[in-house]
């Protein structure tokens, strides 16, 4: 159901969707491979969050009474992959509490941290083969998301595309600082 609320405020929802999700996919594609798990993890908990706040205002902008089918299917994207960036959270997780050598894991299991590397490794392989994946998608998405935002643009009246292009400039230029 529809507010007038949600159809006056849709420009900004879209724009900060729009800057929230730019912002995770540029931190994404981002090349992660010579950093230390430590740094890793940071980095992916600021993606969630970033993804978490695009979310919420896909969700916001889809509760217009202008709202696409496209619309629908982008919050639903969003979803699956923060979905997929939160279980690289979590191997991650798991990769660090294996490599510790005084890992409450390893104690927990009572094992050596020897028997531990092998587990930590192939939770290291996953983690990059999903994160590989979820790059691909990415990239899969990005002429979608472009159309996405093209059409969004030209339906909307000439003030409310003023609104989103100023909200979006801001929203940038505050995830850059």
């Amino acid at each position: 159901m529809s507010t007038p609320h949600s159809n006056s405020n849709k420009p900004v929802h879209l724009a900060r969707r729009d800057a929230f999700y730019d912002r995770a996919v540029e931190n994404l594609l981002r090349p992660l491979e010579m950093q230390n798990v430590s740094t890793r993890i940071e980095h992916i908990q600021q993606v969630i969050s970033l993804l978490k706040m695009a979310k919420r205002h896909a969700f916001f902008a889809v509760r217009s009474e202008t709202v696409t089918h496209k619309d629908d299917d982008f919050l639903h994207f969003i979803d699956l992959i923060s979905n997929n960036v939160e279980a690289i959270h979590s191997m991650l997780e798991h990769q660090i509490h294996l490599g510790e050598e005084e890992s409450f894991l390893c104690q927990f299991l009572d094992t050596t941290p020897g028997q531990c590397t092998l587990p930590a490794m192939r939770y290291r392989r996953q983690s990059d083969d999903l994160l590989e994946n979820v790059c691909n998608l990415l990239r899969l998405a990005h002429t979608p998301y472009i159309t996405l935002q093209q059409e969004s643009q030209k339906s909307m009246p000439p003030q409310e595309l003023g609104r989103y292009k100023r909200a979006y400039k801001q929203y940038q230029e505050e995830l850059r600082t």
